[in-house]
Order: structure tokens, then sequence, then C-alpha cells
């Protein structure tokens, strides 16, 4: 059936709509530092997703999962509080300074931000929460003065009043990664590289603990009655009396990054996170045993959580969820996670656009044990995915253009691999601890590849070229280079990204020289069109022609990283990054378009729950829609792009003002202005009833797709730039 279309056109200009939409793809996983189970229910539990994942749940035992942090996009799930007496109450913890403490009193279906109180960003670095009762509340702040970023925090805040205001109370200046209470209210905060503080008077008066080491960090403390256990740099330590005397157990001078207490009887039995992977510890036995399972065999555990009988615990690889429903017996990999994935590059097969290839970032255990394969891969569009490839932390992969099943994969530490086989099988190329920043492969000549290269040992740099497909390299140059890009339209030219602007080779890439933009870091690199564009560490986009460079920037917030730029006909989409700049500024990133060459941006980022664009070539598109990896979310694809490339089919444009196809149409029309951008456009039927909220509609600049398929056969009205209207027929 047909519906018939009849347009109005009005030269009021009102305001720019776009109604972009995303789908999240894939693939699950990423890093679960935090997990909460509901103390009334064991089959609800909480995840929380370090670096932007959000905070997810699960009312079956993790069967299936939702993302409940939709409306705060790149929310870190840092620790998670569910009170004990009114367990729908939960609080959040975002250690990254953007939103600081979220609370929700419906177990998570909404939430508000409560940070008023919380001036700056170090105030913000939420870390833990305690709660003394409904009303009284405290907050610790900080990870690490010592990291990169900084996250330094600033002491120790109270709320008397459920977390609406908060006050400083103590241990200003001071780094707080974790804080804990006892049934008598006495509060213990761990802190960065000053052993245990406590306070009996809700933060008026703070003390040091004797028993802990005064240099220690404490990463994690947990309560259970009467037992207390703290997670320390110089060990684990343990009491039985509430805190009053604590003994170190052991595991010193390892990482106990994460600790909680499993049982209190017949024996006390203790999980904590070490470099060896998970270990346990029992009072019958006073000694730690490593938790035996092919999961965390070299792996770095970052979050655990029991009850005593079901456990959950996540790991520093970018890794599925792994459960224990017996008590630590049998541990498996949950079979539905939440998608959290952080990725480094993206590929989607030109031949099968269900057909998409995707690295990990960060796929390895700290410590230097890479143990956790670096590539996703799935060939029904994102409906499963299979984890493949080199054990290694991936930093960019390039395919060969003719091949799309022989890929080069540059890792961190572990250098350049290469497959034949859609990395079902890898070859080592170049071995030792060396980091490929980027590969490039020339599309008139596949033996010619070049690498940007640095050696972590000598800390020496260079760019390499090879001739013969990667089996043997010659060093062509010394120079610490981002990006690597051969001129499409002639191979003979070569650009590199370094962090002192642009060098150029027009030789096939044997020689290099300095061309242009001195002084800017060059994160990104495309070509199109004749034109070179370059973005920067600071979020400026370049455009060159004819050796003249003009800044063609958008009104984004910077500093910002522009990691990656994709261009298509006449779109040129950039994505921005604000991951691990959190305490430059309160940063989120965002994807950009512009259908006019940088004149004009419009933000398509919209309702994308990870919005930053961290990896390499991570924006790509099959022709239609377009897809982009992200630091956090996985991947997410649009629904509904609208590409300036895109014609209306046997419509002459002559001196039409609005040009409208199909007409009548089935489902879906085209529209076109040659005179104004479309800047309202709304759907009534012949009645005058306005049906607007029950299409879809999507308006770019002076197109616009409209879906008319929840609409009956009939006739219907559009209503352009609200003047006039034609009429619309659905057969």
């Amino acid at each position: 059936m047909k519906k018939y279309l009849f347009t109005i056109l009005s030269i009021l200009i009102v305001q720019y709509i776009f109604a972009q939409s995303w789908q999240q793809i894939g693939p699950s996983g990423g890093y679960f530092k935090e997990f909460a189970i509901d103390p009334t229910n064991s089959s609800i539990i909480y995840a929380g997703s370090d670096d932007g994942g959000g905070i997810w749940k699960t009312t079956d035992n993790g069967n299936s999962w939702n993302l409940l942090t939709a409306d705060f996009p790149n929310m870190t799930g840092w620790k998670i509080i569910i009170s004990e007496t009114s367990p729908n109450t939960i609080y959040a913890c975002e250690l990254y300074g953007r939103y600081g403490v979220l609370k929700s009193t419906d177990g998570g279906l909404n939430w508000n931000q409560i940070s008023n109180g919380l001036n700056y960003s170090y105030d913000k670095m939420v870390s833990g929460l305690v709660m003394q009762n409904l009303d009284t509340l405290l907050i610790s702040t900080g990870e690490s003065a010592t990291s990169t970023p900084k996250r330094t925090g600033n002491g120790v805040f109270i709320s008397y009043n459920g977390g609406d205001l908060w006050s400083i109370a103590g241990l200003q200046g001071y780094t707080i990664p974790s804080i804990a209470n006892n049934a008598f209210g006495t509060v213990f905060a761990g802190s960065e590289s000053n052993g245990l503080f406590y306070t009996n008077d809700n933060g008026i008066n703070w003390f040091t603990h004797p028993d802990i080491d005064v240099n220690a960090t404490i990463h994690e403390i947990d309560v259970i009655d009467s037992v207390i256990v703290l997670g320390a740099s110089s060990g684990v330590y343990l009491s039985t009396n509430w805190g009053m005397n604590f003994s170190n157990i052991g595991l010193a001078n390892n990482f106990n990054f994460d600790v909680a207490i499993h049982k209190l009887t017949p024996n006390i039995e203790i999980y904590s996170s070490t470099f060896f992977g998970l270990q346990k510890y029992s009072t019958s036995t006073s000694a730690w045993d490593i938790v035996s399972g092919t999961q965390f065999t070299g792996q770095l555990v970052i979050g655990i959580a029991t009850d005593g009988i079901n456990v959950y615990a996540g790991l520093f690889s970018n890794s599925p969820i792994i459960k224990s429903l017996d008590g630590g017996v049998f541990w498996s990999y949950l079979n539905n996670n939440p998608t959290a994935t952080e990725l480094n590059d993206l590929f989607i097969d030109p031949l099968n656009n269900n057909r998409i290839l995707t690295a990990l970032l960060g796929s390895y255990n700290v410590g230097g044990n890479f143990n956790k394969e670096c590539i996703y891969e799935t060939n029904n569009g994102g409906t499963s995915w299979i984890r493949k490839g080199p054990q290694a932390h991936a930093l960019c992969f390039t395919p060969n253009p003719q091949n799309s099943n022989t890929f080069y994969l540059g890792t961190f530490s572990q250098g350049l691999f290469k497959t034949y086989n859609s990395f079902n099988t890898v070859t080592n190329l170049t071995t030792g601890n060396k980091a490929i920043g980027d590969i490039a492969v020339s599309t008139e000549d596949t033996n010619v590849v070049i690498i940007s290269e640095v050696d972590l040992d000598l800390y020496q740099i260079s760019i390499k070229r090879s001739t013969n497909g990667g089996d043997s390299f010659t060093n062509v140059a010394t120079l610490l280079t981002n990006r690597i890009l051969f001129n499409p339209n002639a191979n003979d030219t070569v650009f590199a990204a370094s962090d002192n602007g642009i060098y150029i080779s027009s030789d096939n890439g044997v020689t290099w020289n300095y061309w242009m933009l001195s002084g800017e870091n060059i994160y990104s690199l495309a070509y199109s069109n004749n034109t070179l564009y370059a973005g920067t560490n600071q979020g400026e986009l370049y455009k060159i022609n004819n050796s003249f460079a003009s800044n063609i920037s958008g009104s984004w917030q910077t500093p910002v990283e522009i990691k990656s730029i994709y261009t298509l006909n006449n779109d040129i989409f950039i994505g921005l990054n604000g991951a691990e700049k959190d305490t430059i500024c309160t940063l989120h990133g965002s994807i950009w378009q512009t259908s006019d060459d940088g004149n004009s941006w419009f933000e398509i980022t919209h309702q994308m729950t990870s919005t930053n664009i961290f990896g390499n070539n991570i924006i790509v598109s099959d022709g239609n829609e377009l897809y982009a990896g992200t630091y956090g979310g996985g991947i997410f694809k649009s629904n509904g792009l609208v590409l300036s490339v895109k014609e209306i089919a046997n419509e002459p444009e002559r001196n039409i003002k609005i040009i409208m196809f199909p007409n009548p149409t089935s489902d879906i029309v085209y529209i076109k202005s040659n005179v104004e951008i479309i800047s309202d456009l709304k759907v009534y039927n012949i009645i005058g009833q306005d049906l607007t909220s029950i299409v879809k509609t999507t308006v770019y600049n002076k197109k616009a797709i409209v879906d008319l398929s929840n609409l009956s056969t009939g006739i219907y009205i559009i209503n352009i730039n609200e003047t006039t209207a034609n009429n619309v027929y659905k057969k």
C-alpha cells in the first residue's frame, strides 16, 4: 500500500533539527571494576564498568543485562553501594570527575546526580561511599595522584541529607581511594601512600591507624559484621574486631586492587586480586592459594563480589564477566555480557557488510603478561562475535586493499603481526618490546608496507618500510608518527602525522621531509577530493589544499583529541576523544558531520551512551550507515544517517524548490530543498491532526527522510518550515 504526499514550503527558517539514532551492536565484555549483589535477592546484580561503560543490571544471575545509566554518557561505575535497609536505594560513584555521585531510589530505573557542594573536578572524583544511615553519607575522592592523568581527589566529604548537599569532612589534599564503616559508625579511609585513617565523629577528627604501614596505599576495604579486610600495596590486612586491630596476612608487594570477604563461618575466607591471578585465603590454613580456572591464569582481577555462594569477577583484559554459582568451585564466562568494550580500530568488509572486525584496546594483564586475544569478528552484523587473533594489546590494524582476509596488526610491546585468513592464524613479523602506532599499505603495490615503530626498551623511534609484504623492513626515517597515509590519487605521495606537524614523502615512502603545521601534534589524517584533513590533540581540524592549511574546526569543546577522520563522498565525519583527559577538563567525546567542507558542522552523537571516539580508524561506513567504535561502549551503528551524496532519482532539479521522491510512496519519502535549509518538518492527516510523533523523521540541512510505515493507507500533509502544506497519499 502507498501513501500520497503533498508538501508545503515556507521560507521561514526556524531551527536545525537532526534525528540521528544509534544502535549498540557489540562486542560484549569490557573492564568490570565493580559488582554489587542485592542483599535480598542474589539474582539481582549490578555491574559497574571502568572507563565509561556505565552501570548495568541483571535480575537473572547474569543471563541478561540492561544498561541503567544511558542518560549519563561515559558514566564509570567505580563503586556501587546498595542500602542494606532499602535495597532499591543505590549510589554510584564516578571517579573521573564528570558526575560525582548518582543516586537511584527505584533500583536503577531512574537516577539523579547529587553533586551539589562538590565544586571542583577533583571533588567529583568519587571513589567510594558509606552510609551511616539513610541521611548521613560520606564519600572518598581520588584514586592516584601519580597516574596520567592525575586523579588526585580531595579527601572526604559528608552529606547529612541523603546526598543533596556535600561539605568537606577532612583529609583535604589527600588521595583517598577507599572508604568503609563498621557497625559502630567508625569510618575508615584508605589513602594513597599514607596508610589508613579512621574517625569516630564523621570526619571532625581523623587518626592514623597504628597497625597499617604509614606508606601503604589502600586500594579497597570490605566489611562484614566484625570482619574488615584491606587490600593494600603492602599486603592484605585482616581485622576480626571491627577494625580495632589489624594483622597483615600476606601478599605483600602485590597489587591487591580488590578484596572481598567470601565467608565468615566455619572459617573466614577472602579473595584478593594479584599479579598472579585470583587468590583465596582461609583462616583454616592461614595461607593463600591460587584460584584454579583457565579464566584466571595470568590474569589480574579488577572487580570481585561475593555473597558466600555466588561470586562475580571482572578482568583487566577487556573481557567477559566470570561467575561462580557454587561458592568458587566451578567458574565460567557469562553467556551474555554487558557491552562496555574499548576499541582501537574497526573494519567492515566492503563485499559483506555483515562481516566486521575490531581491535581491542587493553587486552592484556598489568605486568606484561599478554594472554587475551585482541580481535573480535562478527559475520552476522553483530548478532554474535568470536574473539580471536594474537594474545596482545592491539593499537591498529590495516587490511590489504586487494584482499579483505589479509591484515597487518600493530600491537603494544609485541610488534607487528600479519594474517592471511582473518586472524585465524598469525605470523609475528617484528618481535621484541616494540609498539606499532600505525600501518599503511600501498593500493598500487600491496607489497609496500610502511609502519610507525617505537622500540620501548631503547626508546628508538622510526618509520620503517617493506617492499616484500612485511617479511623485512628498512628504517627510512627517525620520526615519532601517529598516523601514516598514502595519497589514494598518487601513491608516490605518503603523509605522516607527527607530534610536530606533517611530514611528506614523494618517493613512495623512501625519503621523508617536513611539510607543514609545525608545532601541532597531529593525531589523525584523511584524504578526499584532492584535500588532506588533519586533526590535532587539541581538537583542531585543518584542511590542506595546494600546500595551504586552513582551520575548519567546529564549535566542539576543546581541548579534546581528534583521533579519527572519515570521509564519504561529500561528507566528513570526525570523532572526538575525551577519555583519559578528566583532570584537564570534564570532557565527553562526540561525532560531528559536515557536508559543506567544514563551513557548518553538526553533532550527530545524540543518544550514544559512550561517546569517546578513541581509536585510529574507528569510524567507518558500509555506504549507507555509519559505524563508530568507542572507549567503553563497543560499536555503535547509525540508523537513518543522511548522506549528502544521495540524490533523488528521476527528479530533475530545474527551478523546483522542493523535490520529493517517490510520491506516492509505500513507506519512505526523500525530500530535498533547493532554496532553504529544512528547519522544521511536520506530518498531518487531512483533518489536521499532527502525526509527527508517530513517524520517523530525519532532517539534515536541505535534505530529509520521512518514514511513514506507522501510518495507514490514506492522504497526509507534509508541512515544511511551518508555512504551507501538500497532500500525502498512502496506497
